[in-house]
């Protein structure tokens, strides 16, 4: 019996190339792709698979609330919510089943798919702490970041240059390993230091 499989990404490209890789394994059936996630309820009212891929980021749409309201409903299909950046343990506070990255080869996403399905088993990313930690300045710069505050904008709310605060900025995208201030923010909230309200 194949495992019934729902795609939802409202990256076209992403979202069917990702069905077409799937879809060519034995014991995987790709059921639908949904692009537009206004239309995954309706399409759940038709065919409820046994487990639906769901991007984090979707426009308006957040996978993670879209997540509660699927399970509340259909508690017996297994969710894993994806992203391109690694919000693993943002993730794991939902209530979906596991947690894929985008980067990973989709060996490791079929195995997480038979796990979830197959044995039941969660799977989430391992905590994985920093070896260099943000300083209270540096802490306190990526939250005015996650508010969308500019360079110019953070410098005159902490009384600091605006070179500074670049500097700044340089050394928090080294220590969290990302390379954009969205990827900066993104990590800030998987973290619990970003109000994930606020982005």
């Amino acid at each position: 019996m194949k495992i019934k499989i729902m795609v939802v990404d409202d990256h076209s490209m992403v979202a069917t190339g990702l069905a077409k890789e799937l879809d060519g394994q034995q014991d995987f059936q790709v059921t639908s792709v949904i692009t537009s996630p206004a239309q995954a309820a309706d399409a759940l009212a038709g065919a409820v698979p046994n487990v639906i891929l769901m991007d984090i980021r979707m426009g308006v749409y957040n996978g993670i609330k879209m997540t509660e309201e699927i399970k509340k409903q259909y508690p017996e299909i297994k969710i894993v919510l994806m992203s391109g950046y690694n919000m693993g343990q943002l993730a794991k506070g939902s209530k979906a089943d596991a947690f894929a990255s985008k980067e990973e080869p989709i060996e490791m996403l079929s195995s997480t798919i038979r796990k979830v399905c197959l044995e039941s088993v969660a799977v989430f990313p391992a905590d994985n702490p920093f070896e260099e930690k943000l300083t209270e300045t540096e802490t306190e710069i990526l939250k005015l970041m996650g508010e969308d505050l500019t360079r110019k904008e953070i410098a005159a709310a902490l009384y600091i240059s605006e070179k500074t605060v670049a500097n700044h900025i340089t050394a928090i995208l080294r220590k969290l390993n990302v390379r954009s201030r969205i990827g900066a923010v993104l990590k800030g909230v998987e973290l619990g230091i970003v109000d994930s309200s606020s982005v």
